[in-house]
């Protein structure tokens, strides 16, 4: 609802009526009637809903995996960072608006085949149905204190599945390596050293080929800003998880919170941008 008519048709009403503001007066303005009318449908519905939780169990809880998407966010190679400006304003136009400008790959994103693929399948095409996997959460940070280039190993996975069964099908394999205290200090996310080679933890491609030959997942994710580790120079990771048609989630954040839900459903929610490569969005799980 950007477009110049559009602008012009709320500039044009408010010069006329007023700007729109929600107050008492106008609230009474309904008549009583109405209003009780009003107050009744509500209740009523809030009563509909009561009952539909009662009969039905509770709405499962919901875990927010994505950090808030900002011109602060740290970046894969500085200069990369999203920009935005207010285009319109309520006060000046009557609604508000802003302009961002970003890279496909910044905050908690989705990184889909055509990233590293040539005629990989980018996010317009990409099976809806592969979005949505029960989690499984493979902590690292003993090893990730120790050394920031750590990797989670096929060993890990073995470790996990001794202890926890085998990973269900469909599922999406996200390391925790406790990367996500850094989020809010860019230098110490991206931990880039004089030479400007970055160390954070990552899989190693020999655990998503472990895990693409022997399970049947959906997807990956890390707490970094990269599959791979920050100091790799072949991208194993990308190219192994990319090349097998699935998708590694960047940048996922409050995985220990996910890992006291194990199974919790995971809902990737990522734009259908045109011809993209991947994006940014809004990643949730869903304790059931």
């Amino acid at each position: 609802m950007c477009s110049p008519e559009v602008a012009k048709a709320v500039q044009d009403r408010i010069a006329r009526e007023g700007r729109p503001a929600l107050s008492r007066r106008n609230f009474l303005k309904l008549g009583g009637a109405a209003a009780a009318g009003l107050a009744v449908a509500q209740l009523g519905l809030t009563a509909r809903r009561a009952a539909a939780r009662s009969s039905e169990g509770a709405l499962p809880a919901v875990i927010d995996l994505s950090y808030v998407y900002a011109t602060s966010v740290p970046t894969y190679t500085p200069g990369e960072e999203p920009a935005r400006s207010t285009v319109v304003t309520v006060q000046d136009n009557g609604f508000y608006i802003q302009k961002w400008e970003l890279f496909e790959h910044s905050g908690t994103h989705m990184d889909f085949p055509a990233h590293f693929i040539a005629d990989g399948t980018t996010v317009d095409n990409y099976d809806a149905s592969l979005l949505v996997g029960p989690s499984v959460v493979i902590d690292i940070k003993a090893k990730a204190a120790e050394n920031a280039d750590a990797m989670l190993e096929a060993a890990d996975i073995e470790a996990w599945e001794a202890a926890n069964g085998e990973i269900p099908d469909g599922a999406i394999v996200l390391m925790n390596s406790g990367w996500g205290q850094y989020w809010n200090d860019v230098a110490a996310f991206r931990n880039a050293d004089a030479g400007g080679v970055m160390h954070f933890p990552g899989f190693s491609g020999e655990a998503i080929q472990w895990l693409l030959d022997n399970r049947n997942i959906n997807g990956i994710g890390v707490d970094t800003l990269s599959l791979d580790p920050g100091n790799s120079a072949t991208f194993d990771a990308h190219y192994t998880i990319l090349g097998a048609e699935k998708y590694g989630l960047e940048n996922v954040a409050n995985l220990d919170e996910l890992a006291a839900h194990p199974g919790a459903l995971v809902v990737v929610g990522v734009n259908r941008w045109e011809a993209g490569s991947g994006g940014p969005g809004r990643v949730l799980a869903l304790v059931l």
